[in-house]
């Protein structure tokens, strides 16, 4: 089964425009933020999920504000007085001391289950984020709360060393595949993995690509991913430059279902399995040779043209960052989970139709609102991490961390009255409403066993 983990937004919430190449980060950059809502809309997606019967984990928000991170650039004094200075002096670091980013956990980390990897233990890899500053605050605290959460024997290893050409995004630019009559794959045979990454020839002409190659060959050579299951193939530029900051933004795929955007890979003779050796046939074409041969049936690969859905249009609906989930054992009972937005879209909206109704790729579709994720950059896919396991796996996890009717109560009641309704970035230097936020996130983590 999969696994699925999301974090409760935290009271810091705002919108900060901090995200590299990511158009609705920097469109709605200083306007006036809902925490509460914030928070209440990610419930609501992790409730969804977890009345399908899908396992839904809860992680809390990560310690903000950050004011030891700020007295690390200097910044001296009282807590109001570094407050005052660094909305003075750096707005953009006090933005991002007060980051609640972390509650993508798309980017926690990349997940390979036990029977991919020779080692048979369920094999975790922190990422190091270091595209972008506010985020390259999260892993310390990722990997503590990733150990808690994982049954013992799983592996959670440390971030690669970052650096311009280490830096690691998780699983927002990572694919697993596997056949349809067992969507997570089984002993025998194994899933293949497709990683995506941003950098090198050609380059994107507005924005800095988030992943990168080494990264993305690290990872495989860390989780043991036989070279023969393993393919990493180069993000189109355009579509960076055109705001799928990451591979997430323009591709989803679940099982033996692959969806993306023609612009989604810049796919041509590349890295072979990963390794220094060149290939003269294009990654994707050994990727579906490879699938039949595994699995004796065809990929089920869906190519969503720009005549369809312009690839604007797919980054503002964010329709490949729906989430998709299985209910039960049964692989044609798939549940895609959209935003509102690709309701509001008649081309996305027409797409997803046609997938369900004539194409039967799912059984149902269910529409949920986030549009305080969604104005920050982050849709249904951005805010959970995939962690396939075994049933015994599964109870292994903590058990206090699992979704359950009596927990988002408590975690309701606790939103109500703790979180505010509104933050701007003045808020943000104002101590007693800094006081009041870092209140808020210690009630949460003392609710879920972090305090």
């Amino acid at each position: 089964m999969e696994a699925q983990v999301d974090r409760l937004v935290g009271p810091t919430h705002h919108f900060g425009g901090l995200g590299v190449g990511n158009l609705a980060s920097h469109g709605h950059r200083g306007q006036v933020s809902n925490p509460r809502a914030a928070a209440l809309q990610g419930l609501d997606k992790m409730a969804t999920v977890a009345r399908l019967g899908v396992p839904q984990f809860v992680l809390p928000p990560q310690r903000r504000p950050r004011l030891d991170w700020l007295r690390r650039f200097g910044f001296a004094g009282s807590d109001a007085e570094v407050l005052k200075r660094a909305r003075e002096e750096a707005p953009a670091l006090l933005s991002a001391a007060m980051s609640c980013s972390a509650m993508w956990t798309a980017n926690a980390a990349t997940v390979t289950p036990s029977w991919d990897t020779p080692t048979r233990r369920l094999t975790v890899t922190v990422a190091n984020l270091t595209a972008s500053l506010h985020r390259s605050i999260e892993a310390e605290e990722t990997a503590e709360e990733l150990r808690r959460l994982l049954p013992a024997e799983a592996t959670v290893g440390p971030p690669l060393p970052g650096g311009t050409a280490g830096r690691d995004e998780g699983a927002a630019n990572h694919m697993r595949l596997a056949g349809e009559n067992d969507v997570l794959g089984s002993d025998d045979v194994p899933g293949l993995h497709l990683f995506v990454f941003g950098d090198g020839r050609p380059v994107p002409r507005k924005f800095l690509p988030r992943q990168s190659r080494e990264a993305s060959r690290g990872v495989m050579r860390i989780h043991r991913i036989p070279s023969e299951n393993g393919f990493v193939v180069k993000q189109h530029p355009d579509a960076i430059d055109a705001g799928a900051f990451h591979n997430d933004v323009v591709a989803a795929s679940h099982g033996d279902l692959l969806i993306h955007h023609e612009l989604a890979f810049h796919d041509e003779a590349d890295v072979r399995d990963g390794s220094a050796a060149r290939s003269e046939t294009p990654t994707m074409e050994r990727l579906a040779r490879r699938f039949h041969a595994a699995f004796d049936k065809p990929l089920r690969r869906v190519i969503v043209s720009g005549d369809e859905l312009p690839i604007g249009q797919a980054v503002s609906s964010y329709l490949f960052n729906s989430q998709i989930v299985t209910p039960g054992e049964d692989p044609a009972s798939a549940v895609l989970i959209c935003p509102n937005q690709v309701r509001e879209c008649p081309a996305a909206l027409s797409l997803v139709q046609r997938w369900r109704d004539r194409d039967g790729l799912f059984a149902e579709v269910r529409f949920v609102e986030l549009r305080q994720s969604m104005s920050a950059g982050g849709g249904p896919a951005c805010l959970r991490l995939r962690v396939p396991v075994t049933a015994e796996q599964l109870s292994g996890f903590a058990a206090g961390l699992r979704w359950t009717e009596r927990l988002d109560d408590e975690l309701r009641s606790t939103i109500a009255s703790a979180y505010p309704s509104e933050a701007r970035l003045d808020d943000l230097a104002d101590a007693e409403f800094v006081d009041a936020a870092g209140h808020a996130v210690g009630l949460i983590r003392a609710k879920l066993g972090f305090e």
